[in-house]
């Protein structure tokens, strides 16, 4: 970033100091997923295949894959550990995602979920906003473990997050287990609803054009409805949005919705390096980015029509979408796939080392192998 825009080198520095795990402005944790676990991986296939190499011979394949990416989870967290104590463990955290944990059971995921947490005391276990998702959620929170929410769309999905961390809690101090140190955040993964196919033939249905403008209005309404939820529950936990798509005008100007009309209440930001490049070029151009002050008004003509569709209303309104349909969402299905690639390519990639012809699988352009939050 220095070398392509070296008259911003202070306001890159302050963003991406050469040691962020020491400095307590910019970057202040990160969060992964099984998708960047794999890329991160495949970017160094020599580093991990030796990895590899040095594991027991009797380890099975799977057994392999998953002593693989915890090793990453062990890496990326030891490098913000220095960051997570200096803050008094406010910042410096990674979120390590249940690998598969979409398809697990409510046992399966509590006990994935404490070995990810074993492996470095900043490690914030995530786990997938389905309805076994929510059953370990409360179980994991009552062990004393820090929680990310993911895979949410939908103020109902992320009532019943609250919910079960609120449970969690209690049942956290009945049995003498503190939770002080805890952190708890929901991710909604904004950029992901609105680009959904279903959301536009439900609008065809209705003889609806359903704009470019529409779909960010219905994010950015969804946002809203969570933060109202937030505010009228007490709760130590808080909105992390992630997903963060950049958009381009007529005239060719470049704005972020997600980042720009957002903020009025506490909100933590994953920045993929794509939108960190974003912010540094508005900086050069004299047009900085910087979240909203207050909240912004969504045109009631808009809203009225998002409301003819039920693709909006189960993200929008709480109850609108029942838990035992929070896994068959049309976002939450898609990065769901997602995950599973990630997983696929990562013991592929441990297959070929068992093989003897560890190759690197060239990842789409678009990934990043680590998500950072601001």
């Amino acid at each position: 970033m220095i070398s392509k825009y070296p008259q911003l080198f202070e306001f890159i520095e302050a963003l991406l100091p050469d040691n962020f795990s020491q400095s307590q402005v910019g970057m202040s944790g990160a969060t992964t997923n099984p998708r960047l676990v794999a890329q991160a991986v495949l970017e160094s296939p020599h580093q991990w295949s030796d990895y590899l190499t040095s594991l027991s011979g009797r380890l099975t394949e799977a057994e392999r894959a998953r002593r693989l990416y915890d090793q990453v989870i062990v890496e990326g967290a030891r490098q913000l550990h220095p960051l997570w104590i200096s803050s008094r463990r406010t910042l410096g955290w990674l979120s390590a995602q249940i690998e598969g944990g979409e398809d697990m059971d409510e046992r399966a995921l509590v006990a994935r979920g404490l070995q990810l947490a074993r492996l470095a005391p900043n490690v914030m276990i995530k786990v997938p906003g389905s309805e076994q998702g929510y059953r370990a959620i409360e179980q994991l929170v009552a062990k004393g473990c820090s929680i990310n929410n993911t895979f949410c769309f939908s103020v109902s999905q992320a009532a019943a997050c609250l919910k079960a961390i609120h449970d969690g809690r209690l049942r956290a101090q009945l049995q003498g287990v503190s939770t002080e140190r805890a952190r708890y955040v929901i991710s909604f993964m904004i950029g992901r609803l609105g680009a959904q196919e279903e959301f536009a033939r439900q609008a065809s249905q209705r003889r609806l054009c359903l704009t470019a403008a529409d779909r960010r209005w219905a994010e950015i309404l969804v946002y809203q409805a969570i933060q109202a939820l937030l505010r009228r529950r007490p709760t130590p936990a808080r909105l992390l949005l992630c997903s963060l798509k950049i958009d381009t005008d007529v005239q060719g100007r470049e704005h972020c919705w997600h980042l720009q009309r957002t903020g009025a209440d506490c909100t933590l930001y994953t920045l993929t390096p794509q939108i960190i490049e974003f912010l540094i070029r508005s900086q050069q151009q004299g047009r900085p980015v910087v979240p909203a002050n207050g909240w912004v008004q969504v045109p009631k003509r808009v809203l009225n029509r998002l409301m003819a569709i039920p693709y909006f209303n189960q993200a929008y309104f709480e109850g609108d979408l029942a838990p035992a349909d929070f896994a068959s969402q049309p976002a939450f299905i898609t990065a769901s796939n997602d995950a599973r690639e990630g997983t696929q390519r990562l013991s592929a990639f441990v297959q070929q080392t068992g093989d003897g012809a560890a190759r690197p699988v060239i990842p789409p352009a678009s990934d990043a192998p680590m998500e950072h939050w601001s």
